[in-house]
């Protein structure tokens, strides 16, 4: 049987260990809390709707708006008007080369934190540890309630 109040201690304890080694790092860079994980996504791949990056960083839409105004404003993305189905209007996102540069020291920062926390395990131990850090996610995003939470797992 599980110990449900350690593995909760221990999912969150891993979280906050892993965002205190980044936080400060960010904010020298002049970020805000929700900004690297925006520039993270789309270094990844640009050119999401703003409704589906909302989804993939796991954000209510309307602290998307909020992230991405600002953002704009200090030139780390840029907006583009598309048509999607139906006529209607969106913008899609994308990185500015000034955000290019913040996502990818975001990026190389979140790789030395991981770096740290695996040092120490095997190949097959990080694999293990991948697998059910995964299977942990998927069996709580199958049972999320809600509307704008369900499309995480589409996006």
């Amino acid at each position: 049987m599980i110990d449900n109040e350690r593995f909760f201690r221990e999912m969150l304890s891993l979280y906050y260990a892993h965002r205190s080694y980044n936080i400060r790092y960010y904010a020298s860079l002049g970020l805000t809390s929700g900004q690297p994980k925006v520039l993270n996504v789309l270094y990844e791949e640009e050119g999401y709707l703003q409704k589906d990056l909302a989804a993939r960083c796991r954000v209510e839409p309307a602290t998307m708006t909020s992230l991405l105004s600002k953002m704009e404003k200090q030139d780390m993305i840029k907006k583009e008007t598309v048509y999607v189905s139906g006529g209607k209007r969106a913008y899609a996102i994308f990185l500015t080369d000034h955000g290019r540069k913040l996502a990818r020291q975001v990026a190389d920062k979140a790789a030395e934190a991981d770096r740290i926390a695996i040092s120490g395990m095997s190949a097959e131990e990080v694999e293990t540890l991948l697998s059910l850090m995964n299977r942990a996610r998927c069996n709580l995003e199958d049972n999320l309630e809600g509307n704008w939470e369900g499309t995480w797992k589409t996006v």
